[in-house]
């Protein structure tokens, strides 16, 4: 047992080892996930006082399912609370004396834990992660012919997977469970005749969703930080036609454009109209705050959402090119980590004929 849990742990960490750790995003996430076992064995032993018998099965294929609530924290960990049902056939089997005879039956158990994950690569496509547990669970062991007993016992799980991002706020979910509750009492299961206890070993595969609700506030500051506004748009003469700039400014670890931002993008294509365009350049920029990996590729998102505002409102695609700058050509320079809203910004530079 010990073998195979050590296994699937060195396995996640080598999946695990092949990307970077980026910024994490904070805050409440919910999901839910499905699985089906693939491996889990009943092991245990009978006693009568006279004489003790081995017990070992291995489970059926079965059902799992499992829903869960967390929070994610910024340094890459998320704790969580889940809630997890699994269902599955054992035997026919033997079971020497006492009591003697060929069994078989069905095994039901309801576990909630407390789970501790760290998240990998936060902020790529693919984000492998780690997890351990622990709590409590209900094994309610059936034997056909004999009865049941339910026994509610400590309980600890491992788990390793990989996260598959689907957009900003949801996540698809593919992993693996180890799930472990020993010393599971099973005595009146022959009518109390004898002692019983035995371990419940369960190994599955699940599939499943996580949906984060949105990112943390930031911790107020000492002083309040300085109020920006979006700069006036000024319109120049149009005889000359001069290559005008525009900046559209985001909010933090965002993309997506506010009423400022479109109002700025539609001031660039009015300017845009009234000359002859020959080009135009839009460049993505971040702060400080997140590794240069991950504000490499917010940086791209940027520019990417403003590159198709334009081109909705009537641009030529031809005429835009885009550029990826990250945390690299700061509007206004700071430290590592610090999240300046005047470097959060996409600039539109258009040149006319």
């Amino acid at each position: 047992m010990k073998k195979k849990l050590m296994r699937t742990l060195a396995l996640a960490v080598l999946m695990a080892g092949i990307s970077s750790v980026a910024h994490a995003t904070e805050g409440w996430y919910g999901r839910a996930d499905v699985g089906w076992s693939i491996d889990g064995e009943l092991d245990g032993e009978f006693d009568d006082g006279i004489n003790t018998g081995d017990f070992n099965t291995d489970l059926e294929d079965g059902f799992l399912g499992a829903i869960g609530a967390g929070y994610g924290f910024g340094n890459g960990f998320r704790l969580e609370g889940e809630l997890s049902y699994r269902n599955n056939q054992w035997g026919p089997t033997n079971i020497p004396d006492p009591p003697d005879g060929e069994f078989q039956g069905d095994v039901n158990t309801w576990a909630l834990m407390a789970n501790l994950f760290y998240d990998f690569n936060r902020g790529g496509t693919f984000q492998p992660y780690l997890g351990v547990g622990a709590g409590g669970a209900k094994v309610d062991l059936g034997i056909d012919g004999a009865g049941s007993q339910a026994d509610e016992v400590f309980a600890y799980q491992g788990l390793a997977g990989v996260g598959i991002r689907l957009s900003e706020n949801a996540m698809l979910d593919i992993g693996y469970r180890y799930f472990m509750a020993p010393e599971v009492d099973a005595s009146e299961t022959f009518g109390g005749a004898y002692s019983s206890e035995y371990d419940y070993e369960h190994q599955a595969v699940t599939v499943g969703l996580r949906f984060a609700f949105g990112a943390a506030a930031a911790p107020p500051a000492a002083d309040p930080p300085p109020v920006y506004t979006q700069p006036p748009v000024v319109t120049p003469p149009v005889v000359t036609c001069p290559t005008s700039d525009f900046v559209v400014y985001f909010e933090w670890d965002r993309s997506n454009l506010n009423q400022a931002a479109l109002e700025t993008i539609d001031a660039a294509v009015n300017r845009a109209r009234e000359c002859n365009v020959s080009g135009v350049v839009v460049v993505g920029h971040t702060d400080t705050s997140g590794s240069p990996a991950y504000n490499e590729a917010l940086s791209e998102r940027r520019a990417s959402v403003v590159r198709d505002a334009l081109v909705a409102r009537g641009l030529a695609a031809g005429a835009l090119t885009t550029q990826a700058r990250g945390e690299t050509d700061l509007a206004r320079p700071t430290n590592d980590g610090v999240r300046e809203p005047l470097n959060r910004r996409t600039a539109v530079t258009i040149s006319f004929r």
